[in-house]
């Protein structure tokens, strides 16, 4: 999924890092960091596999001379880079892997470290606002989401829901009909959650604004909404990105 969030051009430099990462976690240790001689044996396995060169003499293990050395478990590196990837906040993330915020932060800065000195075009994307440069992906998916809350909003006969009939009519400005040949009325969007989301006027704004990247309390202070709204509504949008096959999107979005 994360491949779909980061722009092509980087997809080198993310398998390459997350080549790196996975040979940390699984603590591979193929030459002594500081001389290059691989002729070493190994001192001890906890908290992680040391070794001793033969060459030098120097102690190391799998992510000595990295940002990495000593921030065990190692494989929470990977799963915090995969998170800030798909735009989740290190509050979500530290009550995943129920632990500290200091330890979320304390990972990605040394993420952030590790790509600066190796990888610096993923780099300069992973830091420098990556929310506003959406891949053709999530631009696609937000033109597709756009293209249907407009086909939803202007439809002017429906199939009726009860008959399936054609002959019918609209009923105020939202969603609602009447179907001329059974006389019953109905609403497209009954059985979805957008039913409950009022103002239709603002859903595209409100989507906009979602795939900028912007958080819920900017959100709230850009649409005079209250705090319970903006949440409802982000979740709402995200379940109904899911529905339309907008999955990139909806993962995009999702952060609280």
């Amino acid at each position: 999924m994360i491949y779909e969030l980061v722009p092509s051009e980087l997809h080198n430099d993310l398998n390459n890092f997350l080549h790196n990462l996975r040979r940390i976690t699984m603590q591979r240790f193929e030459a002594c960091p500081f001389c290059g001689e691989s002729d070493f044996y190994l001192i001890r396995t906890n908290p992680t596999n040391t070794y001793r060169c033969k060459a030098c003499n120097k102690y190391s293990t799998a992510a000595t001379n990295t940002p990495f050395n000593r921030l065990t478990p190692f494989n929470w590196l990977e799963i915090i880079f995969t998170y800030r990837i798909k735009n989740k906040s290190y509050q979500y993330i530290a009550k995943k892997l129920a632990c500290s915020l200091e330890k979320v932060i304390r990972r990605d800065h040394a993420i952030m470290q590790y790509l600066k000195i190796n990888y610096t075009c993923l780099y300069r994307w992973y830091t420098d606002n990556k929310q506003a440069k959406i891949t053709t992906t999530l631009e696609e998916q937000h033109q597709v989401m756009n293209s249907k809350i407009l086909a939803l909003l202007n439809e002017k006969t429906p199939i009726c829901l009860h008959c399936g009939s054609s002959e019918t009519t609209k009923v105020g400005t939202r969603t609602c009909y009447r179907c001329k040949r059974c006389r019953q009325s109905f609403n497209i969007l009954g059985d979805t959650q957008l039913n409950k989301l009022p103002r239709a006027d603002l859903w595209l704004q409100f989507i906009d604004l979602l795939v900028s990247g912007e958080n819920n309390l900017q959100i709230e202070k850009k649409m005079n909404f209250s705090s319970n709204t903006v949440r409802r509504w982000r979740s709402a949008w995200c379940d109904m990105m899911k529905n339309w096959d907008c999955n990139a999107l909806a993962v995009w979005c999702s952060r609280h």
